[in-house]
């Protein structure tokens, strides 16, 4: 039991840890102008699509092996196109709103969205909040406002319009794959629909800007984000993911923005400012909230139709 639960904690772990560096990664690479966008976003996702497949091929390997004694498999799935549109936009205005904000608005930016759109979709489909999830509900708003108040402070508007239509799209993505089966399956799947995507991206860009760069530490970035951070790390989410509960998941997931804001301030020295932690403090606690309280009363309801 020690053991599976100190496995858990180290796969959740590394898994955060890589989300984070993410960030930190594309805000670092594109700031320095050591890549462009579009660049970096077709790098990232080609390295995804290889690594996933790598690791998939080894598994079903294994898998050949168990079904040689066990027969029971895994329904093969394969995602779906309108998930790789998802991801693919995702991608993109995420490269697009690390050129213009800092890592830690992004990152906050992007988890508070996030689970907002998973709050909203869960009202529209007729889950409830109590008292203390809509006070968690209000509070994380307000931080959202707060954070993106022009008079407080000046991040580019473009920028933040990326992240939140990044933000929401990942969201999308996470909904429309939360019934798989096999994830590193789809994922890989969703990942390889991209390119044709990345194809025609590259293919406008070159006939209507002059806009690509390209270094070999560029590159070497977008890949690592790709096959690395975005790649592995899901994989190491998705073996961790089954073990936690949705709301130990989900906060988990809370903690992203603060190891993103640390991280940046430690590694490519970012500020880390008093308007920032306000705004970190409403978001992620109004969350954190809306989190806990939703567990309490899922927990009292299944009580309930036991008794």
């Amino acid at each position: 039991m020690r053991r599976y639960f100190l496995q858990t904690t180290l796969y959740t772990l590394i898994a955060i840890l890589g989300f984070s560096a993410n960030a930190i990664i594309c805000r670092w690479t594109l700031d320095n102008g050591f890549i462009d966008p579009v660049s970096f976003t077709s790098f990232r996702l080609g390295a995804g699509a290889v690594m996933l497949f790598i690791v998939m091929a080894l598994s079903a390997g294994r898998q050949t092996n168990k079904n040689k004694i066990k027969t029971t498999t895994v329904p093969s799935q394969k995602g779906d196109w309108k998930t790789s549109i998802y991801l693919f936009i995702y991608a993109l205005t995420f490269s697009y709103g690390y050129v213009a904000i800092s890592t830690a608005t992004g990152t906050l930016i992007l988890a508070g969205v996030v689970q907002l759109t998973m709050i909203g979709y869960a009202l529209r489909n007729g889950d409830k909040l109590h008292g203390a999830e809509w006070l968690g509900l209000i509070l994380a708003l307000i931080g959202l406002v707060y954070l993106m108040y022009p008079k407080l402070t000046s991040p580019s508007w473009w920028g933040l319009v990326m992240v939140i239509i990044s933000a929401y799209t990942w969201a999308s993505y996470s909904l429309n794959g939360r019934h798989s089966l096999n994830p590193i399956t789809d994922t890989a799947y969703n990942f390889y629909r991209t390119l044709p995507m990345v194809l025609l991206l590259i293919a406008v860009t070159l006939a209507f800007t002059d806009v690509i760069n390209l270094t070999p530490i560029g590159m070497a970035m977008a890949i690592l984000s790709g096959g690395v951070t975005s790649g592995l790390g899901y994989i190491i989410w998705y073996k961790a993911l089954p073990r936690l509960s949705s709301s130990l998941a989900s906060a988990c997931q809370l903690l992203v923005p603060l190891f993103a804001a640390f991280g940046a301030h430690w590694l490519i020295d970012e500020a880390i400012t008093l308007h920032f932690l306000i705004a970190a403090a409403m978001m992620l606690g109004g969350l954190a909230l809306v989190l806990i309280g939703r567990n309490q009363h899922r927990k009292k309801a299944r009580l309930s139709n036991t008794v």
